[in-house]
């Protein structure tokens, strides 16, 4: 269960003004950089990015970005924690239902403040409106 959320960075960058009216839709990518135990709770670091393209296709140039990252905290049983960590370590994942609350949480909350830091560098906010479900690989 997820106890606390923290940013604790945020970038953004226009790199291409006069292309702004071409921005499409920005690629968005969650990364969760690492998973710790501190003080008996799961601490995982992430990072949140969108990036703004021209257009499409392999070529298209980039407009700007934008990039959050802070942690997270999650309250679990010592031997949750461990079986976590250990899969963290052995396959760089965590358990799929874990791995939801995480993402729709940081959707939610990187999407939100992405949105105040967008509009002020005339990009197009990176609200993601559905939830999303993740799969183990078969």
């Amino acid at each position: 269960m997820i106890t606390g959320f923290a940013i604790s960075n945020i970038e953004g960058k226009i790199e291409s003004p006069e292309a702004l009216a071409k921005q499409r839709f920005p690629k968005l990518n969650i990364n969760l950089d690492n998973v710790s135990n501190e003080n008996n709770k799961l601490k995982v670091e992430y990072t949140f990015a969108a990036d703004y393209l021209d257009g499409d296709t392999e070529s298209a140039k980039s407009i700007g970005y934008l990039k959050l990252s802070g942690t997270i905290d999650i309250s679990e049983s010592k031997e949750k924690i461990n079986e976590i960590l250990k899969r963290w370590d052995e396959k760089h994942s965590l358990p799929v239902e874990l791995a939801e609350e995480i993402i729709n949480g940081l959707n939610f909350r990187c999407s939100s403040a992405g949105t105040l830091l967008a509009y002020s560098l005339g990009l197009i906010p990176p609200l993601v409106i559905s939830m999303t479900k993740v799969q183990e690989k078969q």
